[in-house]
């Protein structure tokens, strides 16, 4: 059995007795330095593939694999996430083998889900980029990029599913320098295999896999050293099914709203290309683009969190499980009101760094005011959601995903349209709607029962 080292117990002992506010105020500025990098580093391949002289064909190619990526990050947290999350109750719960065990089973089911992806995705590469709108112009850039895409799907997964296990721990700031390294690599690489040895889009995919595989041996690297709290051990590891089906009960939310966020991408699309053309199809493209700028720092918050939130309700600090939750809300509002504010007060300033068609800022400028409308309120639903995921409840968990996207917005993404008039207004407004009355719903039936199970649980341990 591993000895418990100082700095482990230091960590354990900052997260059962430190200030909560200083605490994740410390775990939360990494996560979200983390996601911005994150998002550059997303936006990098396309203003290098911009510059080429067939740079339309190349973005779109790279465009058309995001739902592949999409499938990439579902996967990698159905195990990573369901399976962080676990595994640092179990530790909060003094039960460090059994959190050991969760750890290496999901390790072990990112590799092999990631391999089985690789074959599949590789051989019906063709027909996937065909289904997925590439046109006889396209074909070929769009396959391209995605076999060498999908060839690093271990990378890639490995990359976003290990990270969680560094995360969760508590160690946010190696987690931060982790995404640096891989984002400084990925910039050095582009503008070399891009331009320097001409290898267009493979070039960009190459740059993207290596930096991203990176990633994840650094992850495996810290996750199998003293540092962590935790101890990788794969040599003479059994897969047990009982280990990983309770990682993807609690997984699967997490992997439900990655695919469900692919397919509303694909929808929304869709139906502002139907009813608006070329113009509301761009605009709501930006609209959402936008959005991403608010979501990904935010959830860098909530992941700063889950190692307060997993690790003390394992301990069953239930005082102190209330309190996280109360200081993270707190902490979600003061960061989504005045970053909304700004995208409802200066849209046009934002969307202006993406497009200098007048007709398309138009059309953008009132879709992003639109669409964030009901980011004042979404904190809560934002908040409770990982709480849920951080404490176990898998069930909660996955009935506000599907609440919020599957209940809620897609219905209203093809009702709305046929009751009123503005058929594009009603495809943006379907967002708000969503998004305030799955609030409604969290305030009604999560915020209460949460309360009221700390309470029983309190007691029943008094």
């Amino acid at each position: 059995m591993k000895q418990t080292t100082a700095e482990e117990n230091d960590i354990n002992k900052e997260l059962s007795n430190g200030n909560i506010s200083s605490l994740l105020r410390k775990m939360a500025i990494p996560g979200v330095v983390s996601q911005i990098l994150l998002l550059l580093y997303n936006m990098v391949d396309r203003i290098y593939l911009g510059r080429l002289h067939d740079g339309g064909t190349a973005l779109l190619a790279v465009g058309l694999c995001l739902p592949v990526s999409y499938i990439f990050n579902a996967f990698a947290f159905l195990f990573g996430q369901g399976g962080a999350a676990r595994a640092m109750i179990k530790l909060g719960g003094g039960q460090r083998d059994e959190a050991e065990n969760i750890m290496v089973n999901s390790v072990v089911s990112i590799i092999v889900s990631g391999g089985i992806l690789t074959v599949v995705l590789y051989i019906f590469a063709e027909p996937i980029m065909f289904f997925l709108g590439a046109s006889t112009s396209s074909i070929d850039a769009a396959v391209t990029y995605m076999r060498i895409y999908t060839l690093g799907a271990v990378a890639i997964m490995g990359y976003m599913g290990f990270l969680q296990f560094v995360i969760s721990q508590g160690a946010t700031r190696q987690a931060m320098i982790l995404v640096v390294l891989g984002a400084l690599m990925n910039v050095v690489l582009d503008p070399i295999l891009i331009f320097g040895f001409h290898m267009g889009v493979a070039g960009a995919a190459i740059a993207t896999v290596l930096s991203q595989l990176l990633i994840a041996v650094l992850c495996l690297n810290f996750l199998t050293g003293p540092k962590s709290s935790l101890t990788l051990r794969l040599r003479g590891m059994n897969p047990k099914t009982n280990v990983i089906a309770t990682i993807v009960t609690l997984g699967f939310s997490p992997f439900l709203m990655q695919i469900t966020e692919s397919a509303l991408n694909i929808a929304v699309d869709a139906s502002a290309q139907r009813y608006g053309g070329d113009i509301s199809a761009l605009g709501i493209t930006l609209a959402v683009s936008l959005s991403m700028v608010i979501w990904m720092p935010s959830s860098g918050i909530n992941q700063g969190a889950q190692a307060l939130l997993s690790y003390n309700y394992g301990s069953k600090d239930y005082d102190r499980v209330m309190e996280t939750a109360k200081t993270l809300l707190r902490f979600q509002f003061l960061f989504f009101w005045p970053m909304t504010a700004l995208l409802e007060l200066f849209p046009e300033v934002f969307i202006r760094i993406f497009t200098s068609d007048p007709a398309v800022i138009k059309e953008a400028t009132w879709m992003a005011r639109l669409y964030a409308a009901g980011f004042f309120v979404i904190p809560i639903q934002a908040v409770f959601q990982q709480i849920n995921l951080s404490t176990g409840q898998e069930k909660a968990c996955l009935f506000m995903v599907i609440i919020r996207k599957l209940i809620l917005h897609i219905p209203l993404l093809f009702i709305l349209p046929i009751v009123m008039k503005n058929k594009v207004f009603a495809v943006v407004l379907s967002a708000p709607i969503s998004d305030v009355l799955s609030v409604v719903v969290t305030f009604l039936v999560f915020v209460p029962g949460f309360y009221n199970k700390m309470k029983r649980l309190k007691l029943s341990e008094d």
